[in-house]
């Protein structure tokens, strides 16, 4: 039987299982006794076993259940769990993910390329086999052989260890045989109480049946006679309607809760989709004259069905973060371990949900900043305990939904950013001059941890000291159209913003118009829109400021940045205040045309794709293309 179509779905449940397993050994290193923890891996490594044996991996079938009776030997007390084993079973873990891995790129049998090629890939996997063979020994222990000097009572001091072995096997033997019996007899009793049930359950319904038998004949009775006083109206009979249990004895067939779809069928229905918004737009736009009342009720059940599924297939796209964030308390706890720190990781908000493309986008940003927060961030515990702090870190995770956005917040209680040292590292290596060193504010000191190449750390090691971590964070998320904001106090913590569109397939935008063309804001940049009198526009080092709020907000003319001839006579300026990381400046624009969802088309000309200052454009329901602004590249 080919069990190649099967595959998928044993990666994905694969996947389901080894998570499962790897969080229930996470909380049993907090608590080694946690019976309930061990039952749930216990379960989730069987239910895998079975599920590898039948697609017919026998090395992952082997290692499963090398595992499974170390676990069981766990539950029944025969073996304390401690900080070695909860490591070997770790190991376990990653050598099954390499197996599952392997397996299902169809490369069981290259044993040596695999062995050979190891450094090259992204993640290595400890060997299968090794760690088969320590979990074989320790589930099966050999007598070591210890020469020594035969003496007069060697024999009877070897029979009498061997007594004590053979006694000590024979008590728990004879312990899992009556933990057995319990097991047997409760089992017993829970049927005999199950029988004993039914058997009430009969005779309350004999009952209810005769009496509503006896109720049925009265009503008859009655019927009958007021039948003969009237002698009119129709013959009829009260009968008896079976009970339900007697209706739902006929067998039903199981109905299908959910099906498996491919990335690449969503992707092309959301373009679909995407095509059917922009001819919505269209006809509105063509049928806007018309004052036929059939029309525009058509025309109104027509966008509210296109809404609906275009809402409909958004949701489907949506992926909950704890797709990716599921990885991160095993990653904390062995990066922690290898610094010789003690941290707990707190995730918050793990069920808000994301566009898939956007998912798939900030898994290496997010695992940057956590390993930067380790590294930099969190102290060792006996540097903590002299700061008055407790001698275990805490790095916290927090998501939530805003309006047009999802906040992400990653927080360390550590020792914050120094700026005075960012300045310092930033002069020694070139980054900034002396001069701009002292414009800078605390603020945009903090900027330049953002800057490629640039690190504060003395040496290379696995976490740091390369300068391309947090430049990997600021420019994913700016190609997603996000933003990154950072804020520290010195000494006490350090908190990175992620500011993430919901999805990118959509776009809430306020059009405006700059000269002859129409452009599109999105409303997750746009913080509000006002008008400014002339007399208000202020020149500071030769650029034009407005004051809003007692502070200085520097604006940028889009009719200068285009490149196109200025206003001849104006009164006032229409201005949009957009953000980025904390930066604030006004755009000015001719005139607001009202909020409009867009659909982004992305630049795919070689010529196009790095041109600054767009995100991508869209198209109208006139058939007219607009670009997109892209705040982030403009700030």
């Amino acid at each position: 039987m080919d069990m190649s179509k099967y595959m998928a779905i044993f990666r994905s449940e694969s996947e389901k299982y080894i998570k499962e397993m790897s969080d229930s050994l996470l909380a049993l290193e907090l608590d080694p006794e946690n019976i309930e923890q061990m039952n749930i891996m216990f379960r989730a490594a069987h239910t895998f076993k079975g599920m590898a044996a039948t697609m017919g991996f026998r090395q992952i079938v082997e290692l499963t259940h090398e595992m499974e009776s170390l676990i069981d030997r766990f539950r029944t007390g025969r073996l304390i769990l401690d900080s070695s084993l909860i490591d070997i079973l770790f190991e376990c873990l990653d050598a099954l993910e390499g197996l599952v891995e392997n397996v299902c790129k169809g490369a069981e049998s290259k044993t040596e390329e695999r062995k050979n090629d190891r450094s090259e890939n992204n993640k290595s996997y400890p060997d299968a086999g090794e760690v088969l063979k320590t979990l074989r020994a320790i589930n099966s222990p050999s007598e070591e052989v210890i020469p020594r000097k035969i003496e007069s009572n060697s024999f009877s001091a070897d029979k009498k260890r061997e007594g004590k072995a053979e006694k000590k096997e024979a008590e728990v033997e004879k312990e899992k045989k009556t933990n057995e019996r319990k097991e047997d007899k409760k089992e017993t009793e829970k049927r005999k109480e199950e029988k004993e049930e039914e058997k009430e359950e009969e005779k309350e319904e004999k009952q209810l049946e005769n009496i509503e038998d006896k109720e049925l004949e009265r009503i008859n009775e009655e019927l009958k006679e007021k039948k003969n006083c009237t002698d009119s109206g129709p013959d009829f009979k009260v009968k008896r309607v079976q009970s339900s249990r007697m209706q739902d004895s006929k067998p039903q067939s199981p109905k299908i809760q959910s099906s498996r779809i491919s990335t690449e069928q969503l992707d092309k229905l959301m373009n679909l989709v995407g095509e059917l918004v922009i001819n919505r737009s269209r006809v509105k736009e063509l049928t806007g004259e018309s004052k036929s009342k059939d029309l525009e009720l058509a025309l109104s059940e027509f966008q509210k069905l296109t809404r609906e599924l275009q809402e409909e297939v958004l949701e489907i796209r949506m992926v909950p973060l704890d797709h990716i964030t599921n990885i991160f308390p095993r990653m904390i706890r062995n990066l922690a371990r290898e610094q010789n720190k003690k941290i707990n990781l707190v995730i918050r908000g793990k069920e808000i949900k994301l566009d898939r493309a956007i998912m798939e986008e900030i898994g290496d940003p997010l695992v940057h900043l956590l390993r930067n927060a380790v590294d930099h961030g969190i102290e060792l515990p006996e540097q903590r305990v002299e700061l008055g702090k407790e001698e275990t870190g805490t790095i916290m995770i927090t998501a939530s939904k805003q309006q047009n956005y999802v906040l992400v917040k990653i927080e360390d209680d550590g020792r914050g950013i120094n700026a005075k040292e960012i300045l310092q590292a930033a002069l020694e290596k070139g980054f900034i001059s002396r001069d701009e060193a002292e414009q800078l504010s605390e603020r945009e000191a903090i900027q330049l941890i953002f800057a490629p190449g640039f690190t504060t750390a003395s040496t290379v090691t696995d976490l740091s000291g390369r300068g391309v971590g947090m430049d990997v964070v600021k420019n994913r998320i700016e190609h997603l159209g996000g933003s990154v904001k950072v804020e520290s106090k010195l000494g006490f913590c350090s908190r990175f913003e992620l500011r993430l569109p919901i999805t990118i397939a959509l776009y809430q935008a306020m059009l405006v118009k700059v000269g002859m063309e129409r452009y599109a804001i999105p409303f997750t940049s746009i913080v509000k829109s006002i008008s400014v009198r002339k007399e208000e526009v202020r020149h500071i080092r030769g650029e034009e400021v407005i004051v809003i709020n007692e502070k200085a907000l520097p604006l940028l003319r889009l009719r200068k940045l285009f490149q196109l001839p200025a206003v001849q006579k104006e009164e006032s300026l229409v201005v949009v205040i957009v953000e980025k990381a904390g930066q604030y400046i006004g755009l000015v624009v001719d005139a607001l045309l009202g909020k409009q969802e867009v659909i982004i088309k992305n630049f795919k000309s070689r010529l196009l794709e790095k041109t600054r200052g767009f995100a991508g454009a869209t198209i109208l329901g006139d058939g007219s293309v607009i670009l997109i602004l892209d705040v982030n590249s403009i700030i």
